[in-house]
Formats: structure tokens, sequence, C-alpha cells
């Protein structure tokens, strides 16, 4: 994938991360994903390259929708 592609790809899941975690404001899902990407390659916000900030996203909705999937079976 292009470096041009993956920056679409990641504004693009941004909002729709954004749409999902709807009571979270902008600033909070950025650092929550800020923070996601330092765990997961030791580099935050500012540092990562657009694949690893794409790739925080993608943990970062999987793992909300997996607690919201467990917290609606009890």
């Amino acid at each position: 994938m292009t470096e041009s592609r993956t920056r679409t790809e990641l504004f693009a899941d941004l909002g729709e991360l954004a749409e999902i975690v709807s009571d979270m404001r902008g600033g909070q899902v950025m650092a929550a994903v800020g923070e996601l990407c330092a765990d997961l390659h030791g580099r935050g916000l500012w540092d990562a390259t657009d694949a690893e900030l794409l790739e925080a996203v993608w943990q970062f909705r999987r793992n909300f929708e997996s607690a919201a999937s467990h917290a609606g079976r009890q």
C-alpha cells in the first residue's frame, strides 16, 4: 500500500471509529489511538507512521467492539 493510500485509509477509518465511539470527543479518540499505538509500536501520535496509526485504529475498534459485545451479553 502506498503512503498516500495508507493516509487516506487512516483518515477514513478514524472517521468511522469516531462515529462508533460517538460518546468520545475527537481529541479523546486521537489520544486513545495514540496511547494504543505507543503500546503497540513504542511511538505515539507524533512519531508513529501512518501505517502504525492505522493499525492502532483497527486494534482500538476491535477492542471496543469486543467490549461492547461482552457488555451486551450480560
